[in-house]
């Protein structure tokens, strides 16, 4: 094994928290700013087509934060194939990291404890709630109807990414073990 591989594997770890740590201050901030934006729209501009504006932001924020847990967990599959199913007895090259296999094993047996890593419920919930936009103005039912559709298209999105989320770690450690097999096989 390489002799940088206890630096690359540091790495990868920091990589992983500054991403999750990025992840909740990004969440944050964003939702501040969509709570800004929605009264602002509410009070200052009470038309239903202008809820499109406070939802953009929750759609931004959203995929911010997507592709940064997306990300992070790809590394950490890649740690816990390259560095934790190592060749000696099921160790990778450092001292026995088990981080990776741990939190996956944990995470298994007690699901929803540390909540949910895409902020979906929070989004579902503000979406909702950023419908109001729409309807507090009095609009005309083909107004709520044109409204409704960026809104539940927005919902659906949310689902999608979460049932992409909760397959991607079996799907990913699948991909790294048969690189690992193809790297060890030209060998």
């Amino acid at each position: 094994m390489p002799e940088f591989a206890p630096e690359e594997y540091r790495a990868l770890r920091q990589a992983i928290a500054s991403r999750s740590h990025l992840r909740i201050g990004l969440a944050l901030a964003g939702f501040i700013a969509w709570v800004a934006m929605l009264a602002t729209t509410v009070l200052a501009l009470p038309i239903p087509v202008a809820a499109v504006l406070p939802l953009m932001v929750l759609v931004a924020t959203f995929e911010a934060i997507r592709p940064l847990h997306f990300g992070a967990e790809r590394i950490g599959r890649y740690l816990q194939v390259f560095y934790e199913e190592g060749e000696h007895g099921g160790d990778g090259p450092l001292e026995a990291p088990a981080w990776e296999r741990s939190a996956m094993r944990f995470g298994a047996s007690v699901p929803g404890a540390a909540g949910h890593p895409l902020f979906v419920p929070l989004f579902a919930v503000a979406t909702a709630v950023n419908f109001l936009a729409v309807i507090l103005p009095g609009p005309l039912a083909i107004e709520i109807g044109w409204m409704a559709v960026p809104h539940a298209a927005f919902v659906v999105w949310l689902i999608r990414a979460d049932r992409a989320m909760r397959t991607q770690r079996e799907t990913d450690l699948a991909r790294f073990r048969e690189l690992k097999e193809t790297t060890k096989a030209r060998r």
